[in-house]
């Protein structure tokens, strides 16, 4: 089936959890700075989740199954001045 993962088209099996979307994605990340510095400084990469318009807590994406033309956006706060 087909999903929008911040604004890319990608295909993932029917049945597919959220969680496994944003695991894929936090590996992704994982070396960027801004990744690197909130990992260091609160334990966490702090990603926002964001399902068809609904902000989705990080506890709840194991629990969410997707479906055909989901759009999921993953996004990391910004800091600064």
């Amino acid at each position: 089936m087909k999903i929008k993962v911040n604004g890319k088209e990608r295909r993932v099996d029917p049945g597919a959890r959220m969680a496994a979307v944003v695991e894929e994605f936090e590996q992704s990340v994982r070396d960027d700075p801004m990744i690197i510095s909130l990992k260091a400084s609160t334990g966490s990469s702090q990603l926002l989740f964001i399902l068809n318009g609904t902000v989705i807590r990080a506890e709840d994406c194991r629990e969410i199954e997707l479906k055909d033309g989901d759009d999921l956006r993953m996004v990391h706060p910004y800091f600064g001045g």
